[in-house]
């Protein structure tokens, strides 16, 4: 999420979710209130305009384990409050 501190501590109270690799899952991190840069395209999704700028950000995030090749799943699920999320990803890692 990016909003304000308050928005954050709100959001990060009700916040939960998971990822799972291939089965198993991966443990994610709490980021609380932290700030964060953007870099961003015109027509991006956050502000609609082409720009750099700073903000507030929060939420929970995962760091994958490097990858053999192949293909790998990864669902991750998270919600908090009325706001949920669910992406199912199929990767295909290319040997180097």
């Amino acid at each position: 999420m990016i909003g304000s501190t308050a928005d954050c501590a709100a959001f990060m109270e009700t916040a939960g979710g998971s990822a799972v690799l291939d089965g198993t899952e991966v443990d994610s991190d709490a980021h609380q209130a932290e700030t964060i840069e953007i870099r961003s395209a015109a027509g991006n999704p956050v502000t609609g305009t082409r720009g750099h700028f700073t903000a507030t950000g929060c939420g929970l995030w995962v760091q994958l384990p490097g990858l053999e090749a192949g293909e790998h799943t990864l669902t991750i699920r998270g919600q908090s409050d009325d706001f949920s999320v669910g992406v199912d990803y199929t990767l295909t890692v290319e040997a180097a």
